[in-house]
C-alpha cells in the first residue's frame, strides 16, 4: 500500500489543499494513506496561524487525510532549506511514507530535480562551488536579500560549470524557475531528498490558472493569503454577529469542514491570529532589548536588530493605519527581506535563539495531533519501526528529557503554544490536557 506525504500550513486549508489530498488518491489508488505533517501554531512566513492546529487537523481527518503529525516550531518557522529538512526527515525516519506530493508552479519534475541536484552548499570546494559562496557573500555585502542573492549566486554557479551537463537550462528559464516561491520550497523538498538518500517518491502537482494572493475569485483556487485577509479586516471592522453571518460567501473557497471548525471555536470567543499578533508583541521586546542581545536571536544576525530598533524609535501610532501596513512600511527595505523580519520576531516573542539553529538540526520527535480508521494500521507500523519517538500527549516529552536537543525543540513548541491560545483565548498550558484527535465512523472524536 502507498502511503503519501503532504508538507503544508493549512493556514487555513482551502478548496486548492483539497484538491491536492483527492489527486493523491485518484494517482496512487483510493486505498492510499495520507500523512500530513503540518506546521503548528505559528508559519513559515513566522506570523501566528490564523486557527489552532486542533481545529486544522479536524477539518484534515474530515477531508481526506489520515494521520496528522506537527511540524516543530523551529523547522515551521525557517527558511525554505530548513522547513523542508525537517518536514523530509520527519517523513524519512517514520520509515512508512512511500510518496511525497508537493505543489509548484513549473510543470516538470525533471528540471526541478536536476535543478535540486545541483547543491553548491555540498560543494564549497569546487572551482563552480567557490563562485557560487564569492558570489552570495558579494551580493548580500551590497544589500540583497538573501533569496535574490541567492538566485544570482545560483546562476553564476551554474555559468562555472558550463559545457557540462549543467547548459540543460538556460540562464533564463532557471531565473523564471527561481521566481517562483513554491518551486523554490519544492527544489528544497527534492534536494533533502537526495540529502539524506531517501527512497521516497517525489510527485509534482502543477498549480496552473489559482492561487492568485490579489484577490478571490469564483472558478479558481485561492491564496490562503487572500483568505487571510478577507477574514481578518471582517474581523476588525464587524460586530460578531456580522463577522459570522459575512463568512458564508468563503464557502466556495474554504471546504466545509474548515470553515465549520473555525466559525465554531469564533463563535465560543477564540479569535483569528495574524502578522497583527506578532507586530503587537514583539514592538515593546524591541525597544526594550539592546541591539548586541537582540543579535542572539534566531535570523536576526548582526545588522537587523540595529536596524529595527532605529525602525521602531521613529513608529508611532496611527489610527488611520492598520499596525501591520505602517509597521512594514517603515522596517521593509531591500536590504532585509520582510519575510526574514517576521521570522526574526517570532523567534524573539518565543525565544528561539541563533544558537537554537545551530543546535537544532534535525527534528527529535514525531508530534501526533490526529488519525483516522485507515490512518490507524500506520500508526501502528510507525510505532513498531519508526526512528523518531511518537508523542500523544504533552507528557511523553518528559521520558526524553536528558537530551538537551530533544528538551528544548519541545520547548519551543510548548511555549508558541502557549503565546497563541493566551492571544487567541486567554489560556495556557493545554497541551498536558490535549488528546490526540480520532475520526472514526465519520464522527470527529477529541
Amino acid at each position: 500500500m502507498h502511503v503519501a506525504g503532504i508538507v503544508a500550513e493549512y493556514n487555513p486549508f482551502h478548496t486548492g489543499h483539497l484538491y491536492l489530498l483527492n489527486k493523491v488518491r485518484k494517482e496512487l489508488g483510493e486505498d492510499t494513506a495520507i500523512v500530513v505533517i503540518m506546521s503548528g501554531d505559528f508559519v513559515q512566513r513566522g506570523i501566528p496561524a490564523i486557527s489552532d492546529r486542533s481545529s486544522r487537523t479536524c477539518a484534515l481527518l474530515s477531508s481526506g487525510a489520515d494521520l496528522v503529525l506537527e511540524l516543530p516550531f523551529t523547522f515551521a518557522t525557517g527558511s525554505a532549506d530548513r522547513f523542508a529538512r525537517g518536514s523530509i526527515l520527519s517523513f524519512s525516519k517514520s520509515t512508512v511514507v512511500t510518496d511525497l506530493f508537493f505543489g509548484a508552479e513549473h510543470d516538470s519534475l525533471e528540471d526541478l530535480k536536476y535543478i535540486a541536484s545541483l547543491d553548491p552548499e555540498a560543494d564549497p570546494e569546487s572551482e563552480a562551488g567557490v563562485v557560487f559562496h564569492s558570489k552570495l557573500e558579494e551580493l548580500q555585502k551590497e544589500g540583497q536579500p538573501y533569496a535574490a542573492a541567492w538566485q544570482e549566486a545560483f546562476t553564476s554557479y551554474l555559468e562555472a560549470r558550463a559545457g557540462s551537463e549543467a547548459s540543460r537550462l538556460s540562464s533564463e528559464d532557471l531565473s523564471a524557475i527561481l521566481k517562483g516561491p513554491n518551486n523554490i520550497l519544492a527544489i528544497a523538498y527534492l534536494r533533502e531528498l537526495n540529502r539524506c538518500g531517501s527512497d521516497i517518491t517525489p510527485h509534482l502537482v502543477h498549480r496552473e490558472n489559482a492561487y492568485h494572493e490579489e484577490g478571490l475569485k469564483e472558478g479558481n483556487f485561492p491564496s490562503a493569503t487572500a483568505l487571510r485577509k478577507a477574514i481578518l479586516e471582517r474581523y476588525d471592522t464587524l460586530t460578531k454577529p456580522e463577522f459570522i453571518r459575512s463568512l458564508s460567501d468563503l464557502l466556495p473557497f474554504i471546504p466545509d469542514a474548515m470553515l465549520a471548525e473555525m466559525l465554531c471555536q469564533w463563535n465560543k470567543g477564540t479569535r483569528p491570529m495574524g502578522e497583527k499578533d506578532l507586530i503587537e508583541a514583539a514592538l515593546p521586546l524591541l525597544r526594550a532589548g539592546s541591539s548586541e542581545k537582540l543579535a542572539g536571536t534566531a535570523h536576526m544576525g548582526s545588522q537587523l536588530p540595529g536596524y529595527l530598533k532605529g525602525a521602531v524609535r521613529n513608529l508611532h501610532y496611527d489610527e488611520k493605519e492598520p499596525v501591520t501596513v505602517h509597521f512594514r512600511k517603515n522596517v521593509e527595505t531591500r536590504c532585509f527581506a520582510y519575510t526574514r523580519i517576521l521570522r526574526a520576531l517570532s523567534s524573539l516573542i518565543i525565544g528561539q535563539t541563533a544558537e537554537d539553529l545551530d543546535n537544532l538540526t534535525e527534528p527529535k520527535y514525531l508530534r501526533l495531533l490526529g488519525f483516522s480508521e485507515n490512518g490507524r494500521s500506520v500508526l501502528k507500523a510507525m510505532r513498531g519501526q519508526s526512528e523518531l519517538p511518537i508523542l500523544s500527549r504533552a507528557s511523553d516529552a518528559f521520558h526524553y528529557a536528558k537530551d538537551p536537543a530533544f528538551a528544548r525543540m519541545d520547548e519551543l513548541d510548548r511555549i508558541s503554544h502557549d503565546f497563541w491560545t493566551s492571544r487567541a483565548r486567554g489560556t495556557f498550558e493545554e497541551d498536558f490536557k490535549r488528546e490526540v484527535i480520532q475520526f472514526k465512523r465519520g464522527k470527529l472524536y477529541r
